[in-house]
């Protein structure tokens, strides 16, 4: 299916309006619509019937001050609004399947930590069949440059892809970084690797080739490339990217498990230090 909008969770909060705000410049950017969602609690979680019309008519509402708010900066992106029953995170997965991308705020930022494990954005992020980007707190007074994290996996290349595409469209340059690990990955008996890790790439060799096919396909991009061994891909990741316009990272990376959601890629959401974009694994 051909992607056709962007998707923005809207609730009529601050960190909403951050992220309306951001998918809005994506959506008149690419010449996309843009549609806002706000998401109501089924009739169950209502003691009377009338509370549940009464949230309906304030979601209404509150889409249509949201709709005219983003449409005075920028008048002519098309704009649709709805309200839709539910929770928000299996709401919006089932949107996502014609979204080019799903945005989302959150209070999450690099010095504040995970106990808030079950947000929204988290939730998003693990459903979501297109790429979920959440937009927290602005903090720098000013940002620069595109982070993306490659591991060798066909995830990574995705997000490298997403991650240039994205650097050349804003005039940034983009930064590739690959972590070096000190752990070496476990053997099975006999001294096998275990499945999902095989051996890993000369971290130089990886981050080189990833490097020159991306200043062959973008000639006109600035490329930097970054090896760091001080600390976990998560935190090396946080650090680098605390004074960028844009990070991207996989959903998944090296491992035997495929959760939904890799542990770095969950870290990051828990410690956003930029806008942040979450790709899709292949399919």
């Amino acid at each position: 299916m051909k992607a056709h909008e962007v998707l923005a969770g809207a609730d009529g909060s601050s960190t909403s309006q951050r992220a309306a705000d951001w998918a809005a410049q994506r959506a008149d950017r690419l010449g996309l619509r843009l549609h806002l969602v706000r998401v109501v609690p089924e009739p169950s979680n209502y003691r009377l019937p009338v509370q549940y019309g009464e949230a309906i008519a304030e979601a209404q509402v509150q889409l249509g001050l949201e709709r005219g708010r983003v449409a005075a900066r920028h008048p002519t992106l098309q704009i649709i609004t709805s309200w839709q029953p539910g929770e928000p995170a299996p709401v919006l997965n089932g949107l996502s399947a014609g979204a080019e991308m799903v945005v989302l705020g959150s209070d999450r930022s690099a010095d504040s930590r995970g106990e808030r494990f079950g947000s929204v954005s988290f939730q998003v992020a693990v459903l979501c069949r297109s790429p979920v980007a959440v937009i927290p707190a602005p903090k720098a007074a000013s940002r620069t440059g595109v982070v993306v994290g490659i591991d060798g996996t066909a995830d990574s290349e995705i997000a490298l892809k997403l991650a240039a595409e994205e650097a050349d469209r804003m005039g940034e340059v983009l930064t590739i970084l690959h972590t070096v690990s000190k752990v070496l990955a476990p053997a099975d008996v006999g001294g096998r690797t275990q499945p999902g890790y095989g051996p890993k790439p000369d971290p130089r060799t990886l981050i080189s080739q990833a490097a020159g096919s991306i200043r062959e396909h973008f000639p006109a991009l600035t490329v930097s490339e970054a090896l760091e061994s001080d600390g976990a891909p998560a935190d090396v990741l946080i650090r680098a990217a605390r004074q960028a316009s844009l990070l991207v990272i996989g959903c998944w990376g090296r491992g035997g498990l495929r959760k939904p959601i890799g542990s770095i890629a969950e870290k990051v959401l828990m410690q956003l230090p930029c806008p942040t974009i979450i790709t899709r694994p292949a399919s």
